[in-house]
């Protein structure tokens, strides 16, 4: 791999990290709630997560996902479901329990399956994982 393309890997990789999504909000919000050192077990489960769509990305399974629009679609509408659970949990649990905030840090378990969950109900990072890496199924079968 040429410098030219090596650092265009490393700044579309910024770009795509940089930008905010639902993991992005998700850590915000945990931190905000229960502190940076427990945000970070929220951090490991999204990259947990993060490193299983590569590995499936690597094997080539994203094909069956790109190729199955049934299995897209319940996918991501786990991953609706999941969020708009969250958000709803969010509004009505937060404003009946605003005096006993600090009652309510959650375990760093809790926050781990939180990120892990919401990272892989993300069907974006199964879809987009293949173009990163060279050698591919998916690029090997575009070409």
């Amino acid at each position: 791999m040429g410098t030219e393309i090596w650092l265009l890997y490393i700044s579309t990789v910024f770009i795509l990290m940089s930008t905010p999504g639902p993991s992005q909000l998700l850590m915000l919000s945990n931190s905000i709630t229960n502190g940076f050192q427990k945000s970070l077990f929220t951090a490991a489960g999204d990259l947990s997560a993060n490193f299983l769509q590569m590995i499936v990305a690597s094997i080539g399974l994203v094909s069956i996902v790109q190729t199955s629009s049934d299995f897209f679609i319940v996918v991501k509408w786990a991953g609706v479901a999941y969020l708009s659970y969250l958000g709803l949990r969010l509004i009505f649990f937060k404003k009946a329990n605003t005096a006993n905030m600090d009652r309510q840090i959650r375990s760093g378990r809790s926050l781990y399956w939180q990120g892990f969950i919401t990272s892989a109900a993300n069907p974006k990072a199964v879809v987009f994982s293949p173009l990163f890496f060279p050698n591919s199924s998916i690029q090997q079968h575009l070409s």
